[in-house]
């Protein structure tokens, strides 16, 4: 039963109805709630949010008794920071009387009253019986447009689980992003030698990201951390709040000159795609060790080369493309603080050989 259509008969009388919402599609409102914290609907669709708006008034008796119910959900739904939030409107209260309504009922989301815009907002939804409950989804649309009857506070949960909302403890939605150190991954194969693809994932949230699964469609890949000589899966690690992790890609399957594709990582966080990009090259020959030597290897500053008659000296970078060349005799040194950390290759005459790059 609720309290009804006009407010000079509001205090006394009450009609058994079936009331609803007048419109489908959410109309927009800025106001302060009585505790002066200010709310923008579209604001709070446009983050993602579906919004129950409780229309109410305080000396409502139906809207006494579904109160408690409706508080008891909004605990149940996760207290407004996860997916639904909870507001409550009412055409007539002031602040104070709000003030007294909220502190009686133990209500912690938003109470507005007539003193801000409560009356108007009412009057646009066209809502002409108290208590009416409606929810909005992030698309505008008004997919509940009066729940009732309210038995308890299941009633109200059911009812957005409904519409594919989750329950959620009362702990603050995690914030920050996950990030990676590349916006694709490279893979080369070179003569004999596969360089692994090499990328990091960083942990900007303020909770533990789990590595829950990876997958690509056109080829078989290992993925490893800095250990990738053990063979460490990353499947399943863990990356604590600012922290990071070093992952190797081998390839490991039939020898393509390219291959496009999308590495999938599935994570606790969310999913994300990574450009995998693999290519042969012949440019660069087969590793060789008779002619000439290089160290320190891996490098930092400068890469020494000692031989004999090493004549033109070519460096080419994991993609097989030339980034610097030399004429020498007997020995040269290659500064290197100005190289990204990767592998890189040294090819003189016909032989070529390896060094990585670390700083």
């Amino acid at each position: 039963m609720k309290k009804i259509f006009t407010f000079i008969f509001a205090m006394a009388l009450s009609f058994n109805v079936i009331a609803q919402c007048g419109i489908s599609t959410a109309i927009d409102f800025t106001a302060t709630d009585c505790h002066g914290t200010e709310v923008h609907l579209f604001d709070i669709l446009d983050g993602g949010q579906y919004v129950l708006i409780d229309f109410f008034f305080t000396t409502c008796g139906p809207c006494q008794q579904a109160t408690p119910k409706v508080v008891e959900s909004y605990y149940a739904m996760g207290c407004n920071m996860h997916d639904v939030f909870y507001m409550e409107i009412s055409p007539s209260d002031g602040d104070a009387a709000c003030q007294n309504w909220a502190n009686n009922y133990g209500v912690e989301y938003p109470t507005i009253g007539n003193s801000s815009v409560g009356a108007q907002i009412c009057n646009q939804y066209q809502i002409d019986a108290y208590p009416t409950l409606i929810l909005i989804a992030p698309d505008r649309n008004i997919l509940i447009q009066d729940l009732w009857p309210i038995n308890n506070a299941q009633t109200i949960i059911t009812a957005l689980e409904n519409h594919g909302l989750q329950q959620h403890d009362c702990e603050p939605a995690p914030i920050g992003e996950v990030s990676f150190s590349v916006d694709s991954i490279s893979m080369s194969i070179g003569g004999c030698i596969e360089e692994p693809g090499m990328f990091t994932i960083y942990n900007e949230t303020t909770i533990d990201v789990t590595i829950e699964d990876y997958m690509a469609s056109q080829y078989n890949f290992l993925c490893m951390d800095s250990n990738y000589m053990m063979g460490n899966d990353i499947k399943g690690m863990t990356i604590a709040p600012s922290d990071s992790l070093e992952v190797y890609i081998y390839f490991d399957g039939v020898r393509y000159y390219e291959i496009n594709d999308t590495l999938k990582l599935v994570t606790s966080f969310g999913e994300y795609e990574l450009p995998v990009v693999i290519t042969m090259y012949e440019g660069v020959g087969e590793v060789s060790t008779n002619n000439f030597t290089l160290y320190p290897n891996p490098v930092n500053d400068f890469l020494k080369i000692n031989g004999e008659n090493l004549g033109n000296v070519s460096v080419f970078n994991a993609f097989g493309q030339k980034i610097a060349e030399y004429i020498a005799s007997d020995e040269l040194n290659i500064a290197t603080s100005n190289y990204e950390n990767g592998v890189y290759f040294v090819k003189i005459g016909d032989k070529t050989q390896r060094f990585v790059v670390t700083h």
